[in-house]
């Protein structure tokens, strides 16, 4: 009976029936330890870096400004060489908040796969929740996409028309935007 040992690797290999697992030094530390090296190498293709990065919230003629305690958060993680996750969140804020004008656009962590810029259109890459703070029944989600001639994601509201100053409803004090995306990479 062969014994196993449990480790954070993906166990993808296993010796075959000819092959041994003991060590035979000093040429072969034994297929347990010849294992982890490649696990470990495999991981590292695999394995989730996080990040953090500056979400720039802008629009087509002028941009918001967040109030007071008012902030934008975004994060990612990069899973597989070019492919990434992100989650975004935006507060407006309270007191001096406006809401700009115009078509409301947010940038990306990552520059998107070029495949992804052979359309003028929006290609869906996520979803957003628009929690309007004065009315509940205003609250929606959102289709994110990204729109290859600006660059930038933004979102749809249900009606299929962009989100903006005015759509779904007029921004207010203490709204709330959070969602996530995820989209194939450029390069790693």
């Amino acid at each position: 009976m062969m014994g196993t040992t449990v480790s954070t690797n993906l166990g993808l290999i296993k010796p075959d029936s000819d092959e041994s697992i003991k060590a035979n030094m000093p040429t072969f530390a034994g297929w347990a330890a010849q294992n982890t090296i490649n696990m470990d190498k495999i991981d590292a293709l695999f394995r989730a870096t996080t990040a953090t990065y500056t979400l720039n919230w802008t629009a087509d003629t002028t941009s918001p400004t967040l109030g007071a305690g008012g902030f934008t958060e975004g994060k990612f993680v990069r899973l597989w060489p070019r492919m990434v996750i992100g989650f975004y969140r935006i507060n407006i804020g309270g007191a001096g908040a406006t809401a700009g004008s115009g078509t409301y656009r947010f940038n990306l962590p990552v520059a998107p796969a070029t495949e992804m810029t052979l359309t003028d259109d929006a290609v869906p890459i996520g979803r957003a929740l628009f929690t309007d703070s004065s009315a509940v029944v205003s609250s929606s989600v959102f289709l994110a996409s990204y729109r290859p001639s600006t660059g930038n994601m933004f979102f749809r509201a249900p009606s299929g028309a962009a989100f903006s100053d005015t759509l779904p409803v007029a921004l207010g004090q203490n709204d709330t935007l959070s969602g996530y995306f995820i989209y194939p990479t450029a390069a790693p």
